[in-house]
């Protein structure tokens, strides 16, 4: 019965030995990269980053202009409800 088990154990070890050595040669194959598929993601996409960009530009430009200017006007009046001056002002924020 030892002689049987001693075998089965010669046995496990010859295969484990195997499938290690066959892993190890396995992991050691060249790879091949493809050059379209290792560029940058800018790269292949640069075109839609400056899309994105310009649009946040004209937005942001667009409603600071609105924002930044204020026109007030006064009115004055003599007792009798006749316009006396009118005063115009741009107030810049």
């Amino acid at each position: 019965m030892k002689k049987n088990n001693l075998h089965i154990i010669r046995s496990l070890f010859l295969v484990f030995v195997l499938i290690t050595i066959t892993l190890a040669l396995n992991a050691q194959d060249k790879i091949v990269i493809d050059k379209a598929e290792a560029e940058n993601w800018f790269v292949r996409n640069w075109y839609w980053v400056a899309g994105a960009v310009l649009l946040l530009l004209i937005i942001g430009l667009g409603s600071s202009s609105s924002r930044s200017r204020r026109k007030t006007t006064t009115i004055v009046k003599d007792s009798y409800g006749n316009t006396k001056s009118v005063t115009s002002t741009e107030v810049v924020d």
